[in-house]
């Protein structure tokens, strides 16, 4: 399967995952914790951090997204018996992931894993095995785990949320549907999605470096964003939040760049941005719902939930990376080097 086949099962893989739900978390939702800690790496990473403000929204603790690098004995206080650590692993072979959560437990912590496998090397310490359900993805670079993962950490919470009572069984079902809206909704944005990258592949294929711009609410897909474009072009690609990006990364902006806004209408301020990159470079792509109606950009009919449209913003971007790389004889689902993991010891293969 390609990149785009795995990207079309997505509907059908979350709604297998929100089927699920019940059953997954029956034993974790009937814990109480005080802190939240989120690791993993690259898309892992990402999840976590698309996710957090649903999740401090309905649970209202303390909930942290760290890489696992960034986690230590120092990391932790005395007494972290309250804490839950969840460790991401889309394989569920990452070493660095594994020996994170090794290290919370040492600490005290309670330990889930959200694996897209069974019997996954993260599983092996966990006290709650909550695995992300979406089936195998067989290309390095991975589309319907993003989203599948997503979910499982907003059910998690959700989930938690209603056993704590901070959310009744009727705003539960509000939220379940909200998220059915949008797996529904899926089809007709992947098809417009489709129509924009094909008018604007030749472009898109030339380019030398690119720039993705998104604002504040997508963070997260903005990172996601730059890594999949990354991984799969193999060109220079970074991801910034819109405040970020003005601090400074606009000096680097030529005629050659290429820059791609993810415009959810949160930022006030895009126009005026777009208006002054324009001076220096013609190779400005936004996307949104109500953004100028003229072929480089793609104005979608998003239905811009504040924290569902996570679902429809990264969509487009990943057909981007289905469907031009091997526009320069790249195929986009094989990694440039097979072995790479074995070589840098980096997962368990």
């Amino acid at each position: 399967m390609k990149i785009e086949d795995y990207v079309k099962e997505t509907p059908k893989k979350m709604k297998e995952i929100l089927q699920g739900a019940d059953e997954l978390f029956s034993e974790v939702r009937q814990q109480k914790f005080s802190k939240i800690i989120v690791t993993g790496s690259g898309t892992s990473y990402h999840s976590g951090i698309q996710s957090l403000k649903l999740m401090q929204h309905f649970l209202d603790i303390e909930v942290t997204i760290l890489y696992p690098f960034q986690i230590d004995q120092e990391t932790f206080p005395a007494d972290s018996s309250d804490i839950l650590l969840i460790g991401i692993s889309q394989g569920g072979s990452s070493y660095s992931t594994y020996k994170a959560m090794k290290i919370a437990k040492e600490a005290g912590c309670r330990i889930a894993s959200m694996a897209g496998t069974e019997n996954a090397l993260i599983d092996e310490i966990s006290d709650y095995v909550l695995t992300v359900n979406c089936g195998e993805e067989k290309v390095g670079a991975k589309t319907k785990g993003f989203y599948a993962t997503k979910l499982n950490l907003t059910l998690f919470t959700l989930q938690l949320a209603r056993e704590s009572g901070k959310l009744s069984l009727n705003e539960y079902l509000e939220e379940v549907k909200a998220i059915e809206k949008y797996i529904n909704h899926f089809p007709f944005i992947y098809e417009q999605s489709i129509n924009w990258v094909s008018t604007n592949k030749t472009e898109f294929a030339s380019a030398k470096d690119i720039r993705v711009i998104g604002t504040k609410d997508i963070y997260g897909d903005t990172l996601e964003s730059a890594l999949k474009l990354l991984e799969t072009m193999r060109i220079p690609v970074t991801g910034y939040e819109f405040e970020e990006f003005v601090h400074g990364i606009y000096n680097a902006i030529k005629e050659d760049s290429t820059i791609i806004i993810l415009d959810t209408g949160e930022e006030a301020r895009v126009k005026t941005l777009v208006t002054v990159l324009s001076e220096w470079t013609k190779n400005i792509y936004i996307i949104g719902k109500n953004t100028a109606d003229k072929p480089q950009n793609l104005k979608a009919d998003f239905l811009n939930h504040p924290f569902y449209r996570t679902y429809e913003y990264i969509l487009p971007i990943q057909l981007i990376c289905a469907l031009v790389p091997p526009l320069n004889g790249i195929d986009p689902g094989t990694p440039k080097d097979t072995s790479f993991h074995q070589k840098l010891a980096s997962k368990k293969i």
